[in-house]
């Protein structure tokens, strides 16, 4: 009896000892499907901003990357799961994308591309998202495969933070052909901080000839608010108006609003867009 029992205890020791191998083969499997592929050709990356901070009533996710690569690059993949997400309410989602295609145009020929590309949090209803990212951390992974199918990937965490609310850009983000002024409000919570700055930057398509830019390419105005609309408050009511040309023509136009808060960080940006009709 006494060899029975050393058999079987024996087979049991055996198979935990298989289950354990299989299960920390798996893990680490997993770690090296997570981990990421030469790091090093990632630079200068922005999620949102530089502190990879976005505010949720965004439409789209901003993302910027310097990518230097041995031969051009073929595709571009963006990955984006929920990591340490609150439980989400009315409106809200864990957020989650896979196998994104970023467009060629955005690299397409190019060994050493700067990527700009937004990804909209709603397919569906792109400039009004009928669900938006609730508040917490997510993870965003960029795959690159070059023409030598060779693959690079990194993985970086960014943070949806719900700061902004009860946000107005005109009317409805409408605003009427020939006005001189644009109605904008919000209210901005800073939690422990205060507000330092805010700005306003109008990005739109210029009509004109001799300006900035060629005529038919992006432009804008950008204007910092004077500081006793906010100084010195953790809660921010907003409601100002910002001189606009009253020959700027039918089209779509956006508004980036930008705010700093005190104790160092990168401006929080909030992206809406509006409509002249």
């Amino acid at each position: 009896m006494k060899t029975n029992f050393m058999k079987t205890n024996f087979k049991l020791l055996a198979v935990a000892a298989f289950l354990g191998l299989f299960l920390f083969s798996c893990s680490n499997d997993d770690d090296d499907l997570n981990a990421d592929i030469n790091p090093q050709r990632f630079e200068n990356i922005e999620i949102g901003n530089l502190d990879f901070k976005v505010p949720q009533l965004n439409v789209d996710l901003h993302t910027v990357f310097d990518y230097t690569g041995n031969s051009k690059v073929k595709k571009i993949y963006y990955d984006i799961k929920p990591v340490n997400v609150s439980n989400p309410s009315s409106g809200e989602i864990r957020w989650q994308v896979l196998d994104h295609l970023v467009p060629e145009d955005y690299y397409e020929g190019q060994i050493n591309p700067h990527v700009h590309y937004h990804i909209y949090f709603d397919p569906n209803n792109l400039l009004s998202p009928a669900l938006r990212p609730a508040k917490g951390i997510y993870s965003l992974k960029i795959t690159v495969i070059e023409e030598d199918n060779s693959e690079s990937s990194i993985t970086k965490e960014f943070e949806i933070v719900k700061n902004f609310s009860n946000v107005e850009v005109g009317h409805d983000n409408e605003v009427d052909a020939g006005s001189d002024d644009l109605h904008i409000e919000f209210d901005y919570d800073a939690g422990n901080n205060k507000v330092d700055e805010v700005k306003f930057e109008l990005w739109f398509e210029e009509w004109r000839d001799g300006q900035n830019v060629p005529a038919g390419s992006w432009d804008n105005i950008v204007v910092t608010l004077p500081k006793n609309l906010y100084e010195n408050q953790s809660k921010s009511h907003i409601h100002t108006h910002m001189a606009i040309n009253p020959d700027f023509p039918v089209g779509d136009y956006w508004l980036n609003i930008y705010v700093k808060e005190t104790g160092g960080g990168q401006p929080f940006k909030l992206s809406v867009p509006f409509s002249i009709h």
